[in-house]
Formats: structure tokens, sequence, C-alpha cells
């Protein structure tokens, strides 16, 4: 009678491999968290011309009529340059709005 492949070697493999699929399945929502966090920390503080400096020009910017802005920001990332739309990539959508004096009130970050 054969003995069956040391199921100590195939217990360590599936130990590896799910050591290294599970971080990174929470590395984007953790990095989400801290940038939600940190735009969170700068309502109030933050002034529209800094948030541009950091994140470069809006993709759509609407004044309301009470002389608020609303910008949003859209952010794509594909994982590999081969890949196919929806494969293995990401999108960070954030939307801040101003006061009148261009002072940050709210924030909001999505990502999917």
């Amino acid at each position: 009678m054969k003995r069956a492949k040391s199921p100590i070697a195939v217990s360590m493999v599936l130990i590896f491999v799910l050591c290294m699929v599970i971080p990174s399945m929470t590395g984007c929502t953790s990095t989400a968290k801290k940038k939600e966090a940190y735009w969170n920390s700068q309502l109030g503080v933050a002034k529209y011309n800094d948030v541009v400096t950091r994140l470069g020009p809006p993709a759509t910017k609407e004044t309301l009529s009470d002389k608020s802005v609303v910008a949003k920001w859209v952010r794509t990332s594909y994982m590999t340059a081969r890949s196919e739309p929806g494969s293995d990539s990401w999108t960070e959508e954030i939307v801040m709005r101003f006061s009148p004096d261009g002072i940050l009130t709210h924030s909001t970050l999505n990502e999917y």
C-alpha cells in the first residue's frame, strides 16, 4: 500500500497561499480608510487650492446657489498593463464640498 504524498506539505502550501492572499485583499480597504480619515481631519482646515495642489484638478466641479463648491476627483488604476478594464482595477472617487470662502466642509471617499 502506497502512502499519500505528505499531507503536511500540502497543508503548508495552503497556509502559505492564504497568508499571501488575505493581506492583499484588505490592503486597499485599509488604505481607503486612512485616506478618508486624513480628509476628515482636514474638515474646516483645508482650502480648495490646497486640495487641488495635492490631488490635481477635479474631474467635475459645481458651484451651488449658496456659492459653495462641490468637486469630485476620480482615479482609476489598472494592476497590470495587459489587464482588461474591470479585471484587475480599482476606482477611487473623492467628493468634497467647500464653503463659499473655499474651506473644506464635507468629504466622502468611495473605492470600488
